[in-house]
């Protein structure tokens, strides 16, 4: 006996005069109260037709209905309405609004959102591995795009690892639609991002210097009279992140009970200086003990910044943000963190030594820390690692050598010297 149909279940013919069905439904009231209807057509069999409808139901009663009405808007329409109410940090929205505006908006924005398949996703990936740099020379006569209205297949191709963050964003983004109902699935969980290259190993040896290279290069600092000095001391006698340092106030330190504690960090999104209060983890705010030679060293350079600050007179920066930080540019303004590795690269250069870059300095402490036996829970708390597993696996080079030294101390505990 033939099934019949359920109630919103309905019989018509397609172009083709074949007998299809039709199912429509009610969602539940919008924000706004109004009732919302939905139809979907196509079903070869009252069968089909009927078991849509029912699990459909039984979705919406669970609270995983779709809402089909959202999923026919544009998809950078969504991408954008999505990042408006994306609570990131300022440098992670300036990253999302850029893969959005520059590479997804311009090629696939137009399309809907229910009809956006794994295979846009590729051809998008294809095409920005080919052609998708948006700013810099043209690949004609060296002309710039944002000024000439450059076509983008005059434009050399982006990196794997620029691509994958494009793919990350659309990932997060269509991940929040199904959440929401607006999907029945993720599709970029079915496209092919162009793969993780793996990089030649530049770990944490591969950055960093040994104790006479660092002693050679602060020495350098000082005498050649680096306004950065400090700045380089404090990194490399600390371990502080370079975002860190650069964050710190004055208020943050006693010096005269040798220690600071972290409280922010400081990175640039979209050109602007931003502050921000939470940490790289929970325990990235911490406090830490100072050496006496570190104090000596900021005392010093606390006395040139005030006598900077009355030379330069009403030039001194005035701005709420740029009040009581311990490193500043000659006029008290705050210092963008390009800035800072461009100095010291300068003088690295300068110094005649391998570059390791701002970042390098900390690896370097910790480095040294470790080979100098001081216990690894005690680095992972100073240079802010949520988990002394991670330090482990980051300098694990700093402790090749400690498996023979525990043998031969173990034995002599046990033995004796004899």
């Amino acid at each position: 006996m033939a099934q019949r149909p359920d109630p919103g279940v309905t019989r018509y013919e397609n172009s083709a005069g074949e007998v299809r069905w039709r199912v429509t439904y009610d969602l539940p009231p919008g924000p706004d109260g109004e009732r919302r209807r939905t139809t979907k057509r196509g079903f070869a069999t009252v069968k089909d037709a009927n078991r849509f409808r029912r699990d459909a139901l039984a979705r919406h009663e669970q609270g995983l209905g779709r809402d089909p009405a959202q999923g026919r808007q544009r998809l950078a329409d969504y991408l954008r309405a999505w990042l408006d109410g994306l609570s990131v940090k300022p440098t992670s929205r300036a990253d999302y609004r850029q893969s959005i505006e520059c590479y997804i908006a311009p090629r696939i924005g137009g399309i809907r959102l229910e009809q956006l398949t794994p295979e846009h996703l590729d051809r998008l990936y294809r095409g920005l591995e080919t052609n998708g740099k948006r700013r810099g020379p043209c690949r004609t006569d060296g002309r710039t795009c944002p000024v000439n209205g450059c076509a983008p297949d005059m434009h050399d191709g982006l990196s794997a690892k620029s691509v994958r963050n494009v793919h990350g964003c659309l990932h997060v983004a269509l991940e929040a639609a199904v959440a929401r109902g607006y999907l029945p699935r993720n599709v970029a969980d079915l496209a092919n991002p162009p793969k993780a290259r793996r990089a030649r190993s530049r770990n944490a040896r591969d950055h960093c210097w040994t104790r006479d290279q660092l002693v050679a290069f602060l020495d350098h600092s000082r005498e050649s009279n680096d306004r950065y000095h400090a700045l380089w001391f404090l990194i490399a006698t600390t371990g502080l992140r370079r975002a860190e340092a650069l964050a710190l106030r004055w208020s943050d330190i006693e010096l005269d009970r040798a220690r600071l504690t972290i409280r922010q960090t400081v990175t640039v999104a979209n050109g602007v200086i931003v502050w921000q209060r939470d940490a790289k983890s929970d325990d990235s705010e911490r406090t830490i003990a100072l050496d006496t030679r570190t104090v000596a060293v900021l005392n010093d350079h606390r006395r040139r910044q005030l006598e900077e600050r009355l030379a330069a007179g009403p030039a001194w920066s005035t701005h709420p943000q740029d009040q009581d930080l311990v490193f500043t540019r000659p006029d008290g303004t705050a210092i963008p963190p390009k800035r800072a590795s461009q100095q010291f690269t300068r003088q690295v250069d300068a110094a005649g030594l391998p570059r390791i870059g701002v970042h390098g300095l900390r690896h370097t402490w910790a480095t040294l820390a470790l080979r100098a036996g001081v216990p690894i829970k005690v680095v992972s708390q100073r240079i802010g690692h949520a988990d002394p597993a991670v330090t482990m696996q980051v300098y694990a080079h700093a402790l090749e050598g400690d498996d023979a030294t525990a043998a031969e101390i173990t034995a002599t505990a046990i033995f004796g010297d004899g």
